[in-house]
């Protein structure tokens, strides 16, 4: 009886443990539009690569899920290089700093870039 106890616990480790599990982040079509934009940076690239961003933003907030590591800031400093209002970068800056507070160091310097090249 105590051989048929191990065996089962075996089995029943092996089928748990190989159960599939629902992924931490959304990522959406990330790499494949980054990799359009990089390989063909054309306008049209950068504004599917921007929406993909846009669509990763909102669809983690649907699911309840962090957005996905850089994701706010990427689309921040987009935003930013398009020259759009510096309102817009830093609150998707302030996004990212919030999810993950250890990108403090980094997103403090995105901001001080951020005013600095308003102030010129």
């Amino acid at each position: 009886m105590n051989r048929i106890h191990i065996i089962l616990f075996l089995i029943l480790s092996f089928i748990v443990g190989c159960a599939t599990q629902e992924p931490l982040y959304y990522w959406g079509n990330y790499s494949q539009t980054l990799y359009k934009y990089k390989k063909l940076p054309k306008e049209e690239n950068l504004e599917a690569h921007k929406a993909c961003l846009v669509k990763i933003i909102e669809e983690s907030n649907k699911r309840n899920k962090k957005t996905p590591p850089g994701v706010c800031c990427e689309y921040g400093y987009i935003l930013l290089k398009e020259g759009k209002t510096q309102q817009q970068a830093l609150y998707y800056f302030e996004m990212e700093e919030k999810n993950y507070p250890e990108s403090k160091v980094f997103i403090d310097r995105l901001k001080k870039f951020t005013t600095k090249n308003k102030e010129e």
